[in-house]
């Protein structure tokens, strides 16, 4: 038993190795791309401001789906602020976004923490409203919203896809952003 015990002990510290460096390159690889993000931001916020839509996206890829600050939330109000913009502008990404953010979908990439968080938290979601943007998206060309779409499709009720059909009718009068969609959770 002790030899086993012996031969396990090499490997389990290499176990133990590899996961304490894991999360200290997850903090590297977090804020490298938190600089980045900020770079982006500095970058893009004056084309954003004045119209411009691919500034606009840049601006809510920026902002979504990251730890904001030192606060530990996501910066979704401000990402679905620029998402909204573009997508008064008919972008297909936009809608496509504003969908996988109101479906609950907030953290992409290989962000292992905010992701870790995401599976142990109970994530917001609007599904009548996420369907009607992955359905534009999915009308104006966009390759994943209608795989998205009938995805979400799934996982609703009828009532909730007759509200989703009904907000398209009139889709640039509803709620976009993320403090207007969730006024008792603003960030």
């Amino acid at each position: 038993m002790k030899k086993r015990i012996g031969r396990l002990a090499p490997a389990f510290t290499m176990l133990v190795l590899a996961a304490s460096l894991s999360g200290c390159a997850a903090a590297a690889i977090q804020g490298v791309t938190r600089a980045s993000d900020n770079a982006k931001i500095m970058a893009n916020e004056d084309a954003a401001a004045a119209g411009d839509v691919e500034a606009q996206m840049k601006m809510g890829d920026a902002h979504c789906c990251t730890i904001a600050g030192s606060a530990g939330v996501f910066n979704n109000q401000k990402a679905t602020e620029w998402y909204c913009k573009a997508a008064q502008q008919n972008e297909p990404r936009a809608f496509y976004e504003l969908g996988r953010i109101y479906s609950g979908d907030l953290v992409r990439g290989l962000n292992g923490p905010a992701k870790a968080a995401a599976l142990l938290t109970e994530q917001r979601e609007n599904k009548p409203l996420a369907l009607m943007w992955f359905n534009l998206a999915a009308r104006a060309g966009h390759d994943d919203a209608a795989d998205e779409a009938a995805d979400l499709r799934e996982d609703m009720t009828a009532p909730e896809i007759l509200q989703a059909s009904l907000r398209e009718k009139n889709w640039t009068a509803q709620a976009c952003e993320w403090n207007s969609v969730y006024p008792d959770n603003p960030l």
